[in-house]
């Protein structure tokens, strides 16, 4: 027991100094690939949330001393644990059941839920599991620290595994003209996700007062899609405007794969020549999201990420209701998970109209 706890307390050691280091290969038991997974050590959440440019620095509270971290997995017993009329057992069956998932991963069942009231369900939620996308190695860890699931080798998850010309469990790549032309520069979520899941204006003045998190933001959203470049490809993305308990403003823009895939991707038009391209283009503000007469709204479509030129209302509670507020200061900007924004050559190369034609 004593030199399982002190493998135990040698990994989390590790972990807390180094970045993306193996452990060596005569050491890698189970425990120690879990204690290391991001599953366990929340690294990729604390990574960005404590970074200098980070939330932490609105709030003044660091990372280890959140609630929201206490979702992340502790033990096998999480996922695994099982109660059978003869008592707990360890089921790989129970693990694999997507609602063990989505007990932790609240946005995946946000977006499952706001997807079928609208009529609309993402093309692999028919019958696929998470697992059947995710390894194991995802889940249980590989003995690598890694400080995000976005960093690199961390995840093996990727369309290709299944959609391929060669050796394909699923539909392979059509050559349509919409792979062919952009080449190696799009990912597929930059087209075959419908729309960025969020939750809007999280504010921790409301959540320190009223301990509730359902009443410290303003809304879900799942509305318009957030382009963003991350390793040199346009992929999707979300954002999270944030607000401080003195109403100090932050927005971080990520990428992110909502879990809502269409069949078929979008048409050339619904990217090329928008409303929100042209005026960013252009040099011009726009607005994603609008708050008037005590409700609020957005867009619908695509937003390429320009961090300088995207408004977003900030929200404070009043008397029970939301409100808008301005800033005192200008709100602080995050790029997080390695997100970049779009330069002006590539927005004006959106900005040029293109029809799909087959």
């Amino acid at each position: 027991m004593r030199a399982v706890l002190f493998c135990f307390l040698l990994i989390a050691g590790v972990c807390a100094l180094v970045t993306g280091t193996p452990f060596a290969e005569d050491s890698k038991c189970k425990e120690e690939c879990f204690a290391s997974s991001l599953h366990h050590t929340t690294r990729g959440m604390a990574r960005w949330y404590d970074a200098e440019d980070g939330f932490s620095a609105v709030t003044g509270v660091p990372y280890k001393d959140l609630g929201c971290k206490s979702c992340h997995v502790s033990s096998c017993n999480d996922c695994h644990l099982k109660k059978t009329d003869c008592g707990y057992v360890y089921s790989i069956e129970q693990a694999r059941n997507i609602d063990t998932c989505l007990r932790c991963h609240s946005r995946e069942k946000a977006t499952f839920g706001m997807d079928k009231a609208r009529g609309v369900e993402s093309v692999h939620m028919k019958d696929m599991k998470c697992a059947d996308c995710h390894s194991q190695r995802e889940v249980h860890g590989d003995g690598t620290c890694y400080e995000s699931l976005r960093a690199p080798g961390a995840m093996d998850t990727k369309c290709t595994n299944c959609h391929a010309k060669t050796e394909s469990e699923g539909p392979e790549i059509p050559d349509t003209k919409s792979h062919m032309v952009h080449k190696a520069k799009l990912d597929c979520t930059a087209c075959h996700v419908s729309n960025s899941m969020s939750c809007y204006n999280c504010h921790f003045g409301v959540l320190k007062e009223t301990g509730k998190k359902s009443e410290s933001f303003a809304a879900k959203t799942k509305d318009f899609l957030l382009l963003v470049k991350y390793n040199g490809k346009v992929t999707s993305g979300t954002m999270q405007t944030l607000v401080g308990p003195d109403n100090y403003a932050f927005v971080t823009y990520v990428p992110y794969f909502t879990h809502s895939v269409l069949p078929e991707g979008r048409k050339c038009e619904q990217c090329h020549g928008t409303e929100a391209v042209t005026s960013l283009a252009q040099g011009k503000r726009y607005a994603p999201a609008v708050f008037e007469n005590g409700k609020l709204t957005f867009k619908k479509g695509v937003v390429p990420l320009a961090p300088t030129l995207l408004d977003w209302p900030f929200l404070e509670k009043k008397n029970g209701k939301w409100v808008v507020f301005t800033p005192e200061d200008p709100p602080l900007v995050q790029l997080g998970v390695y997100s970049e924004p779009f330069t002006n050559k590539e927005l004006k190369l959106m900005k040029a109209k293109q029809t799909y034609k087959p």
